[in-house]
């Protein structure tokens, strides 16, 4: 019976190869899927704040991209066996001889591609300023007004948010700063809504602001008008084309003024804690005013430490320092998010995302 007992082994073992052979592409996509969106995350929130802490020492700002990830994996196995048996042995026993084999290697070559934001790119996705469209829409689709507005206008109708430029530092204008939290008010009082003006053959249809509502009441009239009045608007009207610029030429117009991320990226690296040795020996720039309002970029956003932070946002080590930005600063960490929206904010269109994820199984 010993050679019954071995064929049964022998059989195992090959059913135990063959489920080892089942496809291993399916079980891997869910683990890759979750562990690549974490990495890449995770890489661009530390890509930017490196970026924002290289404003202040005069560096120049460098962006790599992901081009593509291909996740190759590969499983093999095999088996083989050989045997022989003879019904009876000399000394009137059965006897059997098996000789079994296994074998299974297992390879993880992941390939994963790198490309320097440069040229036109870098122009139009760090230099060049936000698309107004995109953003508007953004908005009409339930992002905070306040918060896009704030961080993403530099003007409205002439009235302008704070800038920084080579020559120094322009606070926001307090009429910017009531004017946006009556848009946010309107928003979240579903009495401000974008719309499309009528097509003309030959020319794309203009986006219009719309004030007005089922539920409009006394409050949210008091607040159009006030609006209306501090970006000079028509009062007898409720719709009013939007464009691009930073002066209006018309009581029915209203004209944005969008940042550039380099901009934005300026704003909060002139609200980084540095070492002060670094400011004082010219190292480094001097910080930004903190504004008088209550606005988004404030003091303190990104910190320093010669130690490791352990309970960090976001953070890098450049210069012998840590720079990090608290886990419990809600503010920042959306400013930080937003500037990660932004940049999917800048495609303009045209241009297909090359960024793939591509799992071959052998």
């Amino acid at each position: 019976m010993r050679h019954i007992v071995c064929i049964a082994a022998l059989l195992l073992l090959l059913s135990t190869l063959v489920a080892g052979c089942a496809a291993i592409g399916p079980k891997h996509v869910e683990r890759d899927r979750i562990e690549y969106n974490m990495s890449l995350t995770d890489s661009w929130k530390r890509q930017i704040l490196l970026n924002v802490v290289k404003i202040r020492y005069v560096e120049p700002l460098s962006f790599i991209d992901v081009g593509e990830i291909v996740a190759a994996y590969s499983l093999e196995t095999g088996a083989d066996a050989r045997g022989t048996f003879s019904l009876f042995d000399r000394a009137g026993n059965d006897s059997a001889l098996f000789e079994l084999g296994a074998m299974s290697k297992y390879t993880d070559r992941p390939t994963i591609t790198y490309r320097p934001l440069t040229g036109m790119a870098f122009f139009r996705g760090i230099m060049s300023p936000m698309p107004l469209q995109n953003m508007l829409m953004s908005i009409e689709s339930g992002a905070s007004a306040e918060f896009f507005l704030r961080l993403g206008v530099r003007s409205i109708n002439g009235l302008r948010n704070e800038t920084l430029t080579s020559k120094g530092y322009r606070p926001v204008d307090p009429q910017f700063v009531q004017a946006v939290k009556l848009i946010a008010s309107l928003q979240t009082s579903n009495a401000l809504h974008l719309e499309r003006g009528t097509h003309t053959l030959g020319e794309p249809s203009p986006l219009r602001l719309r004030f007005g509502g089922h539920n409009m009441g006394p409050v949210e009239v008091a607040q159009v008008q006030e609006l209306k009045g501090l970006l000079g608007l028509d009062q007898s009207r409720d719709s009013y084309v939007l464009g691009f610029g930073a002066t209006s030429f018309s009581d029915q117009v209203i004209m944005l003024q969008t940042y550039s991320l380099a901009q934005v990226l300026a704003s909060v690296s002139g609200r980084v804690d540095m070492p002060e040795g670094d400011v004082s020996s010219h190292k480094a720039l001097p910080g930004m005013p903190t504004p008088d309002d209550d606005g988004l970029f404030r003091e303190g956003m990104v910190r320093y430490s010669k130690a490791k932070p352990e309970d960090a946002f976001a953070m890098v080590q450049y210069r012998g320092n840590w720079f990090w930005i608290d886990d419990h600063d809600i503010m920042t960490k959306k400013v930080f998010s937003f500037i990660m929206l932004a940049f999917t904010l800048m495609d303009k269109g045209g241009q297909e995302s090359q960024l793939q994820l591509t799992v071959p199984t052998q």
